[in-house]
């Protein structure tokens, strides 16, 4: 099987369409709240704001797996619903959003994705809530919450693929060029030790205030360093801004090497879908091949048949990856209770254990008292002692129409071998 292709198009739903259909099975008690009741999970993202196509994408998996819960049975015999809260990417959104969250009673959290996660943590560690973390954040990388877990690899992983990327290219000599930030810069010392491991060189290090009206001092600055490749990831505001005055001073034939944040449909509306095609190549963790992606696949299509063509939203595999093990961790604790959950979530993603790829065969498998292991839709779920996963990358680029296709694939040993 080939690897899928994940889209982040404009046909997209926006995320107010999500919300809303998600608003009906959101209201009332939570899943700890009655023994008999429904199980709630939140889903805390960015649905507004310049960077909602992160919540889209995450609410997307999201569903997908409840739909999947819920058809074998639910958790503990109970149906799952999903509470969304909209962090908007702010950590006094974040804040807010998360409180009213714990207001339907929910029993463990997706997300969130960017900074807000600073505020959302001491909020779900004091009342003991198991949060499945989707972001980047390299501080992340040796934390010792013990309600923290990640299923999406870290920023000092993409900026490895990044730079592994670039590498495999032929590429030499580079510039980077980021915005200020704070999410961005994350990115900045893994591209660079791992570009320079591997024997290319960065020229220089541009960093840019957001939303300017003009580059043309960086742009030329950049420019005077002859780079084979440019990394970066900006919004989208900045980047029309920094592809146009690129074009201008003639730096147009320079390849450009991005994040997940410049795959999203509204980034490569800004730059243009023939400059996003012809220069752009967008790097994120990719679904691997294998029974838990087919299966994830097969449930995507018959719940999203429009989005067929285009494939899940990029990372929506993690959300889905990230609710299925929190289900199956409450099912082996035979509890929703927060720390039993966390305390036995690695009982049903770490070996030893017999391998299971799906919610009902993994429940199976726990009904007759077999230790499990489950595989995921975005690679072997196993968690090491910081409670961080680690997993495959691949290297996409936009069509004429704006669908990104996948061009190329870095496996989890191929990173590892090239982290510094």
């Amino acid at each position: 099987m080939k690897h899928p292709t994940i889209s982040r198009t404009a046909g997209a739903c926006a995320a107010a369409v999500l919300l809303a259909a998600c608003a009906s099975s959101s209201s009332g008690g939570g899943g700890s709240a009655s023994s008999s009741g429904p199980v709630s999970y939140g889903v805390l993202s960015c649905f507004t704001g310049r960077l909602a196509s992160l919540g889209q994408a995450m609410l997307q998996g999201a569903k997908v797996a409840q739909s999947e819960i819920n058809s074998a049975g639910g958790v503990l015999s109970r149906k799952i619903q999903l509470v969304t809260g909209d962090t908007s990417c702010d950590v006094a959104d974040g804040v807010t959003a998360t409180n009213q969250m714990l207001t339907k009673n929910v029993s463990g959290v997706i997300g969130p994705e960017t900074q807000e996660i600073n505020g959302v943590e001491p909020i779900l560690d004091s009342n003991h809530i198991v949060d499945e973390f989707q972001g980047g954040d390299t501080a992340r990388d040796h934390q010792s919450d013990p309600y923290f877990f990640r299923d999406s690899p870290s920023d000092s992983q993409l900026g490895v693929a990044m730079a592994l990327y670039a590498h495999n290219k032929g590429y030499k000599r580079a510039v980077m060029l980021f915005y200020s930030d704070p999410a961005a810069q994350t990115f900045l010392k893994p591209v660079a030790n791992t570009f320079t491991k591997l024997g290319g060189t960065i020229l220089k290090t541009i960093i840019v205030t957001p939303d300017q009206t003009s580059y043309l001092s960086q742009v030329r600055q950049a420019l005077s360093f002859h780079p084979q490749v440019i990394f970066t990831q900006e919004d989208p505001p900045t980047a029309a801004v920094l592809f146009r005055e690129i074009k201008q001073l003639g730096g147009q034939s320079i390849p450009w090497i991005g994040t997940d944040v410049t795959s999203g449909s509204d980034y490569l509306k800004a730059i243009g879908y023939a400059t996003a095609h012809a220069h752009l190549t967008s790097v994120f963790g990719t679904s691997v091949t294998g029974q838990a992606s087919s299966a994830f696949l097969g449930l995507f299509n018959k719940l999203y048949p429009s989005q067929k063509s285009a494939g899940p939203l990029a990372n929506a595999n993690y959300a889905y990856d990230a609710l299925i093990s929190l289900a199956l961790a409450g099912d082996y604790a035979k509890s929703t209770d927060g720390t039993t959950v966390a305390h036995d979530m690695t009982k049903v993603t770490n070996p030893p254990g017999t391998a299971c790829f799906t919610y009902a065969a993994c429940l199976k498998l726990l009904k007759a008292g077999t230790k499990i292991n489950y595989e995921g839709a975005s690679g072997g779920l196993d968690y090491n002692k910081y409670h961080n996963t680690f997993g495959a990358y691949g290297a996409f680029q936009s069509s004429a129409a704006g669908l990104e296709q996948q061009v190329s694939v870095m496996s989890a040993s191929a990173l590892a071998a090239a982290t510094p």
